[in-house]
């Protein structure tokens, strides 16, 4: 039988893992959709209350009574930006995303049912912090004055705006999205970043580990619609994959796929590189829906939901 003392620090041992793990949750992954019915339509989301820089899965379906064709795609607007929602069996599906900086606070994502009133549904977004880092490159990257670099900077943000208004009403890929690499993170997605001391916007990606020449893979089927060089991004493959999601691989050192290309998972589109505003040799991977970053490795966890209808089965 356990003595005294043992009993003693055996329960003293209990309560410090109460308390250790309550002041140091665990953030978890996303969980399984949440529905509401309105208006003779059926609802459904996940996460349950998405955080700043993260995707937000939406399907619904009319129920009996409902009037109107699921035939089209329909449109729906979150936090002054519009997404699409794509018809799909009985319903229809989509994703929309929360901008970084977004505060904690409940916002309404209103869907329009083409000519019918729109939908309206509460959606509480969660607060989190991703810190901030601070780096120092040259000043000329950090605060571009030649007038050769500002018209780069210029035509390249003019052929982005017309890359990101290409993609189309549906889904390309059919898989979970799968990281382009394996190795070691060593930039998180949504710091702060201080550019020679002077704040730049939050990193809109992650940085993986990566030697000059490391091969570089799809991270799921697509359209490249991108390959180029460019100023701040260096050799830079953007992939559409419909309904406004795209993938980013930036700082390449050799491309090798065209625009008008289309891709599988596990396809090479590149070799790692330091082209562009670097520190180093990596690889830069973003995820931007319809204007959005989100961090790309929870859209790992997120696109399970996509490809998921929730009503099957039930």
């Amino acid at each position: 039988m356990m003595n005294g003392k043992l009993y003693l620090r055996f329960f003293l041992g209990l309560i410090f893992l109460a308390i250790f793990f309550q002041v140091c949750p665990v953030r978890a992954e996303s969980a399984g959709f949440v529905s509401l019915k309105l208006s003779g339509y059926e609802i459904f989301h996940a996460p349950e209350n998405p955080e700043p820089g993260q995707a937000l899965v939406v399907a619904l379906r009319p129920l009996d009574g409902a009037t109107g064709s699921t035939d089209q795609p329909l449109k729906m607007n979150f936090i002054e930006r519009e997404f699409t929602l794509e018809s799909v069996a009985e319903g229809w599906r989509g994703v929309a995303a929360v901008p970084l900086g977004t505060k904690a606070g409940s916002y309404q994502l209103s869907i329009n049912l083409k000519g019918e009133n729109e939908l309206l549904l509460t959606v509480t977004v969660l607060a989190h912090d991703y810190g901030e880092q601070r780096l120092t490159v040259s000043k000329e990257m950090a605060t571009p004055m030649r007038p050769e670099n500002l018209q780069k900077i210029k035509q390249d943000r003019k052929n982005l705006r017309i890359v990101y208004a290409s993609s189309g009403d549906s889904l390309l890929f059919t898989e979970v999205v799968q990281p382009p690499l394996s190795s070691t993170i060593t930039s998180p997605f949504g710091r702060r970043r201080l550019l020679n001391g002077k704040p730049k916007a939050p990193h809109g990606g992650i940085d993986y580990k990566a030697a000059v020449g490391v091969p570089i893979v799809a991270a799921a089927k697509g359209r490249v619609v991108l390959a180029e060089d460019l100023y701040y991004s260096g050799n830079l493959v953007i992939i559409d994959h419909g309904l406004d999601i795209f993938t980013l691989y930036m700082h390449l050192n050799k491309i090798s796929c065209r625009p008008g290309d289309v891709v599988n998972p596990g396809q090479l589109v590149g070799t790692a590189g330091s082209s562009g505003r670097v520190t180093g040799p990596h690889l830069h991977w973003g995820v931007k829906i319809a204007g959005v970053f989100v961090d790309p490795l929870r859209f790992v966890d997120d696109s399970k939901h996509l490809l998921e209808l929730p009503w099957e089965g039930k």
